[in-house]
This record gives structure tokens, sequence and C-alpha cells, in this order.
């Protein structure tokens, strides 16, 4: 994204401002994403999504090829209008996993899903960077437009339908709420052109939440998504501090993520055996640990130390976010809760890095690398306190 703007003439200043910019848009679009998802059902919204998002891809490419002053514009326009495609995509999955999966196998499909999202993270740069190398830079969004449509073609694939799974939208919800109640439609002709979907909107049933046990362990997951969006910034600063070469950081930020990858198992096994909070606590904790001893430990081979012991935190906690989203969310409205729940991870995601340059700017540098860690820290003793009135799934005994 950076590079692109830059490519078409942009500032750096502005460059970087067209990454928070998009974080604000895509928090603004939680909730009606949640909402779009719950009108037209998972896979209706994914394939809303899927076209959209090539239409804006096209415009992106558009932009590179069209040599204009308005290039920027058009670039910076279709960026935008991405963010909220991508959050689409994201709840739908989701809640297509929430549905689907029983209680004592949420956690690990929860992890798997958080673990696809790792391996695209790891292995899409690497795919952009080999394909930059023979094509211009535009063919990165070609390519991301053409595994958008692809993902999509293997969903309607037969071997990927789920058995017994209505994909229905806010209609269909609500037509189950009524029979839930004991309604009969097929008595109530009023009812049954509000679950056909009549012209007049029929009223979206309340969402039944436990609203103290989100917020309480939303602030938690705030203080994690900070901690995620800093660690890739502090790794870069730090490491050029202490006179690291890019190339050593970027071994480092690859080293870590491959090593989130292996530790995501351990995660799923903590999170389904031994409870969600004990996950979100070992999790919160290792993680902010890595942040001090970057600190204390100037040296490469205390980045070497910090970067793997965030790694093993980070990795444990994969896919805890959706799965505590998922515990939380109602049978009925589920998108919706979802779209709702998103507000605190894009919260934290938009908020760390302008807080760490607050805290650089008005302190060190050492200090604000101190304060993601310590924030992460601080999260885990406040689900700590209020574990007993968060009320997630704990212990499983089995047998």
């Amino acid at each position: 994204m950076v590079l692109g703007a830059l490519q078409l003439g942009s500032s750096a200043s502005f460059a970087a401002a067209i990454v928070g910019i998009m974080g604000a848009v895509s928090l603004a679009a939680t909730v009606p994403a949640g909402m779009l998802i719950d009108r037209l059902g998972d896979f209706g919204a994914m394939l809303v999504a899927t076209a959209t998002a090539v239409v804006v891809l096209g415009g992106i490419v558009a932009a590179f090829i069209w040599d204009s002053p308005a290039s920027l514009i058009l670039y910076t326009v279709g960026l935008m209008l991405f963010a909220p495609v991508s959050d689409v995509w994201n709840l739908a999955r989701q809640a297509v996993v929430a549905e689907v999966m029983p209680p004592q196998d949420l956690a690990k499909a929860m992890t798997a899903l958080g673990g696809t999202q790792r391996v695209g993270n790891l292995v899409g740069p690497i795919v952009g960077a080999g394909l930059m190398l023979i094509f211009p830079l535009w063919s990165v969004f070609v390519l991301s437009a053409l595994a958008a449509v692809a993902a999509i073609i293997i969903m309607a694939l037969p071997i990927a339908r789920i058995p017994g799974y209505p994909d229905r939208g806010s209609a269909g919800t609500e037509a189950s709420a009524h029979a839930g109640d004991g309604a009969d439609i097929s008595k109530d002709p009023t009812l049954a052109e509000e679950v056909a979907g009549h012209p007049h909107k029929p009223p979206r049933p309340r969402l039944e939440v436990r609203w103290k046990a989100v917020v309480l362990v939303g602030i938690s997951i705030i203080a994690l998504t900070v901690a995620r969006s800093a660690q890739p910034v502090v790794i870069q600063l730090w490491g050029i501090d202490i006179g690291l070469r890019e190339s050593s950081i970027s071994l480092l930020i690859a080293f870590g993520a491959g090593l989130e990858l292996v530790f995501m198992f351990l995660g799923a096994y903590i999170k389904d055996h031994l409870g969600r909070v004990a996950t979100l606590v070992a999790c919160l904790t290792i993680f902010g640990s890595g942040f001090v001893v970057m600190v204390l430990v100037p040296s490469l081979s205390g980045m070497v130390i910090a970067v793997a012991i965030m790694a093993v935190g980070n990795g444990l906690g994969a896919g805890v976010n959706m799965t505590i989203g998922a515990d939380l969310s109602p049978a009925i409205g589920r998108a919706r809760f979802l779209g709702i729940w998103a507000i605190f991870s894009n919260g934290g995601k938009l908020g760390g890095p302008a807080l760490i340059s607050l805290v650089i700017t008005l302190a060190s540098l050492r200090f604000g690398i101190l304060f993601p860690g310590l924030f992460a820290i601080l999260g885990a003793v406040w689900v700590l306190i209020w574990a007993k009135q968060i009320g997630l799934p704990g212990r499983m005994r089995r047998g």
C-alpha cells in the first residue's frame, strides 16, 4: 500500500497516513458489515464482497496504468473502499465457523481460521515480492483479485458444501426466531409477509447478549490488538536503533511469523482444555514480556530472544479473539454481533500505532516499545480480575 502510493507520487507522510485512514474506515464499517451479512447471508455477503473487491482492485490497477494527476486520488479511494470489503469477508467467514462448529471443537476451528490468515500474511508478501521482480507493482493487486475469485469458486464446489447448513440472511434468522417462540407462520399472514421479505422491513430481533461480559473481555482484546499492531513497528524501529541491517530485521520478522504457526496448535489445545481466559492470560503475559526483554537486552541476541518470546505468546493466542467472539455471540443475529465485537480489535489496530507514536514523541523510543508490552500485561491482569463475571468456557473435563 505504502509503496504504491509512493510510486504514484505521494509524499512519505501521506503514504503513511493512508494506512491509518484505512484503519479508521475499517473501524467505522464493522457494524454495517455485520448488518449486511445478517441481511444477505454469509455466502451471499461474500459474493457481494468479492464482486466489489474485483471492481475496486480493477480501479486501483487502472490508477497505475492511467498516468494522470488523479491517479493518486483514485488509488487512495480504492484502498478506502477495500477496507469494508475485507471486513465483510472476515466477519462472514467467522460467522460460518461459529454457526457450524460444535462447542467442543470451536476453539480448534477458530485457531485454524486464524492460522490460515497467518499463512496468508506470510505467503502473500513472498509471492508479491516474486511478482514485482518480473512485473510492475500493480500485478500484486491483480493477484489479490484472482485470489478472491478463486476463494469463491472453491467455496461453491460441492466438496466445500456444509451438510445441513442453510446460508440464511435476516429473513431466515427471523423465521427461526419466530419458530423458536412457537409462532405459527402459516396462520399469521403478517408474520409470513415479514419472513418472506415483504417490502416493509420487519424489525430486527433484539440481540440477546451479555453486554457486560463483552465490554470487560473486550478491554483485554484491545490490549492484545494494540500489542499485535505495534509488534512489526517496534521491531523495525528498535532494530535500526541498535544498528541492525534491514535484511536482518526482515529475517527476524519472518522468523517470528514462522514460530507463531508452530505454537498456534498448542494454543488450540490450551483453549479447549484450560479455557479461554487461561489462553488469553498466557498470550498477553508472554507476548507483552517480549517487548520488555527487547528493551532490557539491546543487542542482536536480545532481539532474537524477544521476537521468539513474542511469537510464542502471539502463537498461543491465534484465533482467541474470534473464539471469544463466537462464545459470546447469540444464535440469532450472530453476524450483527460479530460486527460489533470487531470494534474492539479494529479499535486496537487503529489506536496502537498512534499511541506508540505519541509515547515516542513525548518520551523516547525505549518507552514507546515498553508501552504496548506493559499494556498487554495489564490486559492479562484485567481479564483475570473479571474472569468470573465474564464467564467464558473454562477447563474442559473429558470422560
